[in-house]
């Protein structure tokens, strides 16, 4: 407007008010407290006049010292031409996987949105004389857009703080007009959930705001009603959870668009039904809470499914189930120890055991039997009976390892539990026998389903079952490789141990070892079969693992090595090893195939890495190996559906590794296989993950206009809709780098105003003398 009065010729293209006067601030401060008082001293002097004629009189003194003040600041208008620098205009557009969903006459939002840019473009090319307007797509940051036609909606997440954070780094203050937030508002970070619980600005969002330096307007893109929609919001669960404890998992569902509605909520381990609740909706409720709680019997990852019916109508399905996967992992090595009778070497193990606090000891001592000499009525003894039945049958399977140290099962009635101790170590279950004179043949077990598993044979005579003697071990050939007996990592030096612990006494006598099984310790004189007996010995037997040492006299390695200034320390690595090796600790098992991630967005690679170790428990350089990969998937009808998604075949590399990448190309549960040759046998191993399209995004599907309100708000800009334009929103001027000419036009050089500066006192002093006043 100012242009329009002062500069008829076009010459500039800026004006404004300002003051030619020089005068110091002070003087200015001082004149302007003379100007009230003079103002103030005419309201008093007329105070016994009528009205009319006092507010005559003031009204007089105020315009002559108003004119008088107007000639002392001297205003003026001055016009300039000047260069400026475009500064920017940011529009932030949303392209989270929620913009597919649908809006008010649009299939999809983020069509509303490039049909409402579209009949914007007018206003934004009006823009561009004074600003750059640059766009960018919003997910969990900001990136840059090269034009409207390259927006998507695929981002898995909307973090609109992150993205005006990532626009305050980009641009600093004075390079920014405005910006623009067009989004559903369906927030899933720091923004959405502040608002949510404070229902007001958060202070995060009035940082960041104070950080840009420009007004912050916001567009709602989404429709005026909520969409009819069962989604599973959250499910918490813990990462790990321990075999044989209670597992909790929580979900919490949200309920949009429905009245009356009953549906199943179901939580699956693979086909399995661990359990089902059911989803009754209340008037004025949207979340509902379950819980789901079951006890794993395996270690291992564990894939579950989480699932929730579908309401009528309802156009999203994909956040009715959602899949994760738990790591299941040992708490406590469960150990049950059975002794025939006290001695020594049960003493130190039993010790040994108590002081891990990995283990979870239960332990029987049998001081007499059924057939033993009663000294005492049965009422008057505090020993309990010996409960086979509730340990070799209802709480069998609770056991990771069974140790029989010099017991016998004669004379407690256990016939019929010995095939229930084979089925439970070929199902994975761990079992020690240790030597004396009620072990092995001595305890009756030759023929027996316990020497089925056996990694030794025993002999069916009964002569000369015991072989007395002292004797210093030898490390077989499978011992110096194996995990148990490595005492060192260096051959050398896990020789050398070996040799300087303390000689044992006694050995139970066998006839040789099982097929497929492996001495790790042999008697230096005694020999089987043109070997020499084993000592300590180790086979597989199913999923589970044996140990076998034909003496009672371990103890040796701990008492009478301290008592001779040795080191201890090897009895407890030679019984640590053993419990590792039984309970098949993943850190030593053959092969090993691990995902670098339990759960993968869709899109994301996923690395394979399988490791092989040798029979020497060394990395296993060129092992052929094989890796397939399974996708377990949900059909058209919900049911369980299977494909082979890799099947790849490849040798290790010198760290005995091979790597395999996998991109998957569908969500679903993945179950990794590898398989190796080790030692002449095929060994494999087994990894879970689970590949979802939309982890966080598509879990609530309604649109969010109060969090666009609060970022307006904490922005000072304003909150519109796709029905508004872009017309009038404020934006920051471009930044002034230089003035090419300048003119001043002073206000107060008028003949007319000095006309008004002198009939003004005039009049009023005509009117005092007439009115009496002078």
């Amino acid at each position: 407007m100012l242009r329009d009065w002062f500069d008829a010729a076009d010459e500039f293209n800026a004006a404004r008010l300002v003051l030619l006067s020089s005068w110091s601030p002070w003087l200015v401060a001082l004149v302007v407290i003379a100007v009230a008082a003079v103002v103030y001293l005419a309201w008093h002097n007329t105070a016994g006049q009528i009205a009319s004629r006092r507010r005559l009189l003031v009204g007089l003194r105020l315009g002559t010292v108003g004119v008088l003040l107007l000639l002392f600041l001297q205003p003026g208008v001055r016009l300039e031409h000047v260069t400026r620098v475009r500064n920017h205009v940011v529009l932030l557009l949303d392209a989270s996987r929620s913009m597919t969903l649908p809006a008010d006459r649009y299939d999809a939002r983020v069509d509303a949105v490039r049909a409402w840019l579209t009949d914007q473009l007018p206003t934004l090319e009006r823009w561009r004389a004074m600003h750059q307007v640059d766009l960018f797509a919003v997910t969990d940051h900001a990136r840059p857009l090269g034009a409207l036609s390259e927006l998507g909606a695929e981002g898995d997440a909307t973090r609109l703080l992150s993205a005006l954070e990532d626009v305050a780094a980009r641009f600093q203050p004075d390079d920014l007009a405005a910006v623009v937030v067009i989004s559903d508002g369906a927030d899933n970070g720091a923004l959405g959930d502040a608002v949510v619980a404070a229902g007001d600005v958060p202070p995060a969002a009035e940082a960041v705001a104070r950080r840009l330096g420009a007004p912050i307007h916001t567009v709602f893109t989404g429709p005026d009603r909520p969409l009819r929609d069962v989604a599973i919001v959250d499910v918490a669960y813990d990462d790990f959870a321990f075999v044989r404890n209670a597992v909790s998992i929580e979900a919490e569902i949200s309920v949009t668009g429905y009245d009356d509605l009953r549906l199943p909520v179901t939580l699956r381990q693979g086909d399995e039904v661990l359990g089902t609740r059911t989803l009754e909706t209340t008037q004025g409720q949207s979340r509902y809470h379950f819980e789901f709680e079951f006890v794993p019997d395996e270690t291992g990852k564990a894939v579950f499914t989480l699932e929730v019916g579908q309401g009528p109508g309802e156009r999203v399905q994909v956040n009715n189930r959602r899949q994760f996967v738990v790591r299941i992992i040992r708490d406590k090595i469960r150990v049950l120890q059975v002794v025939g009778r006290p001695s020594w070497d049960q003493r130190f193990l039993r010790k040994l055991l108590k002081k891990n606090p990995n283990v979870d000891l239960i332990s029987f001592f049998i001081l007499r039997t059924g057939a033993s000499i009663d000294v005492a009525r049965r009422d008057e003894l505090s020993l309990i009976p010996f409960p086979t039945r509730e340990l070799f049958e209802e709480q069998l399977g609770s056991f990771d390892l069974i140790i029989f140290q010099n017991f016998t099962y004669r004379g407690y009635h256990m016939e019929q539990y010995l095939p229930l101790i084979r089925d439970y170590v070929r199902n994975g279950g761990g079992f020690v026998m240790l030597g004396g004179d009620l072990s092995f043949t001595s305890g009756g077990y030759a023929g027996t389903p316990i020497e089925d598993f056996l990694p030794v044979t025993l002999p069916a005579d009964k002569n000369d079952l015991l072989l007395t003697g002292r004797f210093s071990p030898v490390l077989a050939e499978a011992g110096r490789r194996h995990p148990i007996t490595a005492l060192s990592v260096v051959p050398e030096e896990n020789t050398e141990r070996w040799r300087a612990l303390p000689k044992l006494s006694g050995v139970n006598r066998v006839t040789g070892l099982r097929a497929g099984a492996q001495a790790l310790l042999e008697h230096p004189a005694q020999q089987v079969g043109g070997a020499r007996a084993p000592v300590v010995a180790v086979a597989p037997f199913g999923r589970g693992r044996v140990l076998s040492v034909t003496t009672d006299t371990t103890w040796h390695w701990d008492f009478l090595a301290a008592g001779e200034g040795g080191d201890n320390r090897h009895y407890y690595k030679f019984w640590g090893n053993a419990i590792r090796w039984l309970i098949r600790d993943p850190a030593l098992e053959p092969v090993q195939v691990e995902a670098d991630r339990d759960r993968y967005p869709l899109g994301a690679e996923a690395t394979l890495v399988t490791r092989v170790l040798g029979a020497d428990y060394q990395p296993a350089v060129d092992a052929p190996v094989t890796v397939r990969v399974d996708r377990v998937f949900f059909g058209d009808g919900g049911s369980r559906e299977r494909e082979i998604a890799l099947d790849e075949a490849g040798r290790t590399d010198e760290n005995g590794q091979l790597v395999v990448r996998l991109k998957p190309r569908a969500d679903g549960a993945y179950f990794v296989r590898a398989t190796a040759t080790v030692g002449g046998a095929d060994v494999a191993d087994d990894d879970a993950f689970v590949v979802a399209p939309d982890p966080i995004e598509l879990r609530r599907t309604d649109a969010r206009r109060d969090t666009l309100q609060a970022l307006a708000q904490a922005g000072g800009g304003e909150a519109l809709t796709l029905a508004d334009d872009l017309d009038d929103v404020a934006r920051n001027e471009p930044r002034v780098v230089k003035v090419n000419r300048r003119r001043d036009v002073p206000l107060w050089a008028s003949g007319w105003l000095l006309l008004v500066a002198v009939l003004l006192p005039s009049t009023e002093w005509f009117l005092r003398r007439r009115w009496g006043l002078l």
